[in-house]
């Protein structure tokens, strides 16, 4: 992973070949101390990814073997018990160009991920809601 330009709170990354993605962004916010990014968007291709849909109780996991295109990729990232929480959605094109997407859980870079993150200044902090186990963003 590089950072390419990192100015005023908004940061442009490349993760490149073989990098564990979100991981390695979740990883990159801990040591940045990277507590609330409004805005994640990128591009790029990932393999091995494991992508979800909430069904009202759980979430059905997808895996997605080949390389796929990622033709949107955009979230934010929270606190979550103390560590920086990278909740990413995805949109793939896998290689008949069929298109997918859901929650992405990870996968594996496998050309790059191009993205740009727009950094906050307050926590962004999940909160759990009662009776479930959902936890939302709340401001701190």
């Amino acid at each position: 992973m590089k950072v390419l330009h990192r100015q005023s709170g908004r940061t442009v990354i490349r993760f490149d070949i073989a990098e564990e993605f979100p991981k390695t962004l979740a990883d990159w916010c801990r040591k940045e101390r990277i507590g609330a990014a409004a805005i994640v968007a990128g591009i790029g291709m990932l393999r091995d990814v494991e992508i979800g849909r909430y069904d009202g109780m759980e979430y059905e996991i997808k895996t997605v073997e080949p390389s796929s295109e990622v033709l949107s990729l955009q979230g934010n990232v929270s606190m979550k018990e103390g560590e920086p929480f990278v909740h990413l959605h995805v949109s793939l094109a896998d290689e008949d160009m069929d298109v997918m997407g859901g929650h992405l859980f990870k996968g594996t870079v496998s050309m790059t991920i191009e993205l740009i993150l727009l950094e906050l200044d307050a926590d962004f902090v999940r909160v759990p809601v009662e009776g479930t186990f959902w936890k939302l963003d709340t401001l701190d």
